[in-house]
């Protein structure tokens, strides 16, 4: 275990990484965990938006880095209420050095010529893409990955770029819709991708606008279901 430097002597980066906080010492009025994003980060802490406040206290904080878990120990610095839950500031005070190592690296990336906001979640769902401009025609596909700013999604025919759609998609608690455009498409599919063609795509603005951001309540709902999936964490 490596201690970590106070998070005021750090330059912080912008990011929107899914993070997932939990109490050390449980109690049972906190939470067994909170699932959100984190907005800048930093070699001794992260600002993170929860759908809740935080516990006091100890806390253990697990971070998704593109295909690493990062784990650390924090503390609470500061948190005050957003129409989205609560944002919050944590410092670290331990990281096991294994994945100090990996978190370096990305402060590193986020520090170069080619930093990236959203973090990416792999994970392989099914879903339907129903086409505004082609009305009756559902294309059943499968979710390759998914970051708060849109995901990758792989379709049995090519679409336009601009193609606008409603996308389900089919988690084991419930369905998620979600408004998309096309960003980018392959024109055909990859060797090995059975018959399906890649598709980028970019979230829309909700219709109606509600207390909790879309981008925010998707990334949440996706990440508790990579978690499921995986193991990595138990969440509630």
């Amino acid at each position: 275990m490596v201690a970590a430097p106070e998070q005021g002597r750090h330059l912080r980066y912008d990011a929107c990484l899914p993070v997932v906080c939990r109490a050390v010492a449980r109690t049972e009025e906190a939470p067994l965990s909170l699932i959100g994003t984190t907005r800048n980060v930093s070699l001794g802490g992260l600002q993170a938006e929860l759908p809740a406040a935080p516990p006091e206290g100890a806390v253990e904080i697990l971070l998704r880095v593109g295909e690493r878990a990062v784990t650390a120990q924090g503390r609470l610095a500061w948190a005050h209420p957003v129409p989205e839950g609560t944002r919050c500031g944590f410092a670290f005070i331990g990281m096991e050095a294994e994945h100090a190592a990996v978190w370096e690296a990305f402060l590193a990336q986020q520090g170069g010529p080619t930093p990236r906001l959203h973090g990416r979640l792999a994970m392989d769902l099914p879903i339907t893409c129903r086409l505004r401009r082609r009305p009756g025609l559902d294309l059943p596909g499968r979710l390759g990955n998914v970051s708060d700013g849109g995901m990758l999604v792989r379709l049995p025919a090519p679409l336009e770029t601009g193609q606008e759609m409603d996308v389900t998609l089919l988690t084991a608690e419930t369905p998620l819709v979600v408004s998309a455009a096309v960003a980018w498409g392959d024109r055909a599919p990859l060797p090995d991708g059975g018959d399906l063609i890649r598709h980028g795509l970019r979230f829309l603005p909700p219709v109606a606008e509600g207390p909790l951001r879309q981008d925010l309540f998707l990334a949440r709902a996706l990440l508790a279901e990579y978690l499921r999936q995986t193991g990595a964490a138990p969440v509630g």
